[in-house]
């Protein structure tokens, strides 16, 4: 039983990582001379897309029927995060896409380039590995 709630915090942590990562060059991008860097309208466009995407998923999880009680409250405890952000104004959604933005321009050169995105995927995967770990001592 630890093992199987050990297993499932690490899901969840992972799940809640991703909204986390710097936005990836769109596959049209990809063909522009610009694929380097990402501004911060082209980060608020990926991140508005993402949490659409993120909430259309977990609603098409909170659907099935088999779900366990706990997972359940957990799927709906992210979600809800998700429809509070969508619900607020665009101003202040904005807002908090570049405090994100500017914790990942290290540089603050108004984009983020691709050594930026590695550097924050790794500050963000060490940050939840050491989450993962302190869940795991509190079970014991």
């Amino acid at each position: 039983m630890r093992w199987m709630l050990l297993a499932m915090s690490a899901a969840i942590a992972i799940g809640l990582w991703l909204p986390g990562e710097a936005a990836e060059p769109t596959p049209a991008a990809e063909h522009s001379a610009s694929v380097a860097n990402i501004t911060f309208a082209q980060y608020r466009d990926w991140r508005n897309a993402f949490n659409a995407r993120r909430r259309d998923e977990l609603a098409r999880q909170l659907s099935q029927a088999d779900l366990p009680a706990a997972r359940k409250a957990r799927l709906a405890q992210v979600k809800t995060y998700y429809d509070w952000l969508a619900d607020l104004p665009q101003a202040d959604r904005d807002r908090r896409y570049r405090e994100r933005f500017d914790q990942i321009d290290t540089d603050h050169d108004g984009t983020i380039d691709p050594a930026e995105r590695a550097a924050w995927r790794a500050k963000r995967s060490a940050y939840y590995r050491r989450a993962d770990r302190g869940a795991a001592a509190a079970q014991r």
